[in-house]
């Protein structure tokens, strides 16, 4: 992890700590309901051209994701913005990928019992369901590649930029100030993860998003690189949408709705054991041994 209230009074930390925690996460979840704000017109969304739409997101979340977190950074914390991009060994990265990829089809099993929860009749249900359905037809729009340019503009709004701004603000501040508040990092991480998921307001996915930003919160607790943490959301971004570009093109035979199922339950548990035995791994490469 990293020191980022070095700068201030040393008593007045936790406090701040705590204040810095809150207010980050009350930044990000008003974003994300202005996001989410009200009915969306899917028939208009798709008369409108999806590269433009992607670059319109592209711009909206560099501001609000990595550009706001700078402002923040360098004003209240007053630290250098590149510290939270460390360089990280090859050997890291390697190990990180194969984690990501491992977790990434236990993950699965979780996602498809989420995704068959019956909320009942409430209110709650009902809009969770209606914007699931919404939020299907817009991605779809955003990802039916007709260019090498849609799929490369895609590929960095949907993964890269993500990966980098997600990550700044749920793990590089608001896990970093959880646990000089909580004094405890397996709080912060659990307590961050649940915030990161929540936040997207996607509830039939929010328990394999809690446990993927549990995931990123230990690897980066670990290692104290947050590029760590980057590394593996970008991977688990990137390579559905990867899969979705080579089965458009017919280079592999996928429907979405199959990526979307879970891996047979002897991969689960096979990928189970590798992950566990990758995480132990890259738990004793830094120092924890």
């Amino acid at each position: 992890m990293q020191d980022i209230l070095r700068n201030n009074e040393e008593d007045k930390q936790r406090a701040r700590a705590w204040a810095f925690g809150l207010g980050l996460t009350a930044y990000i979840s008003i974003v994300m309901m202005l996001g989410n704000d009200g009915e969306v017109d899917t028939s208009m969304i798709l008369d409108i051209n999806p590269t433009f739409l992607l670059a319109v997101q592209g711009v909206a979340s560099t501001i609000l994701f990595i550009g706001v977190p700078a402002i923040f950074i360098a004003i209240a914390l007053k630290i250098p913005f590149l510290e939270f991009f460390p360089k990280v060994s090859w050997s890291a990265v390697g190990l990180t990928v194969l984690i990501s990829i491992s977790f990434m089809v236990v993950n699965s099993a979780i996602g498809e019992w989420n995704m068959s929860l019956d909320f009942g009749n409430s209110d709650f249900a009902e809009w969770a369901e209606r914007s699931e359905k919404q939020l299907k037809v817009l991605t779809e729009h955003l990802t039916n590649f007709t260019s090498p340019t849609h799929f490369i503009l895609a590929l960095v709004v949907v993964a890269i930029i993500p990966a980098i701004g997600e990550e700044l603000l749920f793990r590089g501040l608001i896990q970093n100030m959880f646990v000089r508040a909580f004094s405890n990092h397996h709080i912060a991480i659990w307590v961050t993860g649940f915030i990161f998921a929540t936040i997207h307001m996607q509830f039939f996915g929010v328990m394999p998003r809690m446990l993927l930003g549990v995931l990123f919160g230990y690897l980066y607790h670990w290692s104290g690189k947050l590029s760590i943490a980057m590394i593996g959301h970008l991977i688990n971004n990137g390579f559905a949408l990867i899969a979705l570009y080579l089965a458009q093109m017919e280079v592999i035979e996928v429907s979405p709705e199959k990526m979307e199922e879970s891996a047979p339950w002897p991969a689960v548990l096979i990928f189970g054991v590798i992950c566990f035995f990758l995480m132990r791994t890259f738990y004793k490469k830094f120092n924890h041994a």
